[in-house]
């Protein structure tokens, strides 16, 4: 993929970032300032865009508090960092959420439970399978024999990819698994060296924006019989839509699974530090729909929704907007 083109996305989501106001620093002196970072995924995914206005956000308006956002391989890594106080909050989804604080004994990926807590439900996240519009894959039985990108290592794609494959009847034993990112994904799959990739990404995807505005691509859809055997395996799984037109040259809906995504942050982090957070990213809604417009799933009514406890500080803030009692 040409890198001018993923830079030219970049640079327009930096400047929605100035132009909503949201950068900046804290005006508390350095030694007043606590310093938090937020762990997200890669920079060609919306956990990377959301973590960063997050940081930005709670930065510019919490006298004391300075947070960044950092880029890493995904939900698993995200909740092993945490586990290891390495950073104090992380986007995730809810099965690898799931995983890592009540099946951590049955998990690959965790040998004891991540004691985390939820700050805020963010927004249903869509399984993208994507091929070009050339390709013969157009449906996710036409992947046997190829080489097919599954996501990064550490990431909540590929989790969910070998779930929603398996209750399919699918392992990686019937196609070639590549484990890239979905920048990597998306340029292997313009060379021609993959004939398909999986994201797990809330839409617009800066980087399948990318790849349609050079490649035409095609969405894969799974089929309401293949949706319903994938929720009877994993209820935390379930049917979405990925509007057509969202991407370019896809001007059909594409009918696919999506899981809930979360904020969360370690069980440790203070009531007060907790509570500021919470409140400035609903405080601060309207500019953080600016952003992407995976905020504006965000909702007071959906936030506490949650598979692990609340912490403390969050359901402070819900009790005094009466969202919980």
């Amino acid at each position: 993929m040409e890198k001018r083109v993923w830079m030219a996305v970049v640079a327009a989501v930096l400047m929605v970032f100035g132009m909503a106001g949201l950068c900046g620093v804290p005006s508390a002196s350095a030694a007043e300032t606590t310093r938090l970072s937020i762990v997200t995924a890669g920079t060609g995914g919306v956990f990377y865009v959301y973590g960063g206005a997050v940081a930005s956000v709670v930065s510019k308006n919490v006298p004391g508090l300075n947070m960044t956002a950092e880029s890493t391989g995904g939900s698993v890594e995200n909740m092993k960092i945490l586990a290891k106080k390495q950073a104090d909050l992380a986007t995730t989804s809810a099965d690898v959420l799931y995983q890592a604080f009540h099946d951590f004994k049955n998990s690959k990926h965790f040998k004891e439970k991540v004691d985390v807590r939820a700050l805020f439900n963010m927004y249903s996240q869509p399984h993208h399978l994507m091929a070009l519009a050339k390709s013969d894959v157009k449906t996710v039985k036409d992947l046997k024999g190829k080489r097919v990108v599954v996501g990064s290592p550490g990431s909540g794609t590929e989790v969910k990819t070998k779930m929603l494959l398996q209750a399919l009847g699918i392992t990686y034993k019937d196609f070639t698994p590549e484990f890239l990112s979905f920048t990597e994904g998306a340029e292997a799959l313009q060379d021609g060296t993959v004939a398909a990739a999986f994201l797990g990404v809330s839409y617009p995807a800066p980087a399948v924006v990318s790849l349609a505005l050079t490649t035409p691509i095609r969405l894969i859809p799974f089929s309401d019989a293949e949706i319903a055997t994938i929720s009877k395996a994993y209820p935390f799984l379930s049917k979405s839509i990925i509007p057509g037109k969202t991407y370019k040259g896809v001007d059909q809906d594409t009918q696919t699974i999506s899981v809930q995504t979360l904020v969360v942050c370690r069980a440790d982090l203070s009531d007060d530090i907790a509570y500021k957070i919470v409140k400035t990213v609903f405080d601060r809604k309207k500019d953080l729909d600016q952003i992407h417009s995976a905020f504006r799933e965000t909702t007071l009514e959906d936030a506490t929704s949650t598979i692990v406890p609340l912490h403390p500080g969050a359901v402070k803030f819900y009790k005094e907007k009466k969202i919980i009692k």
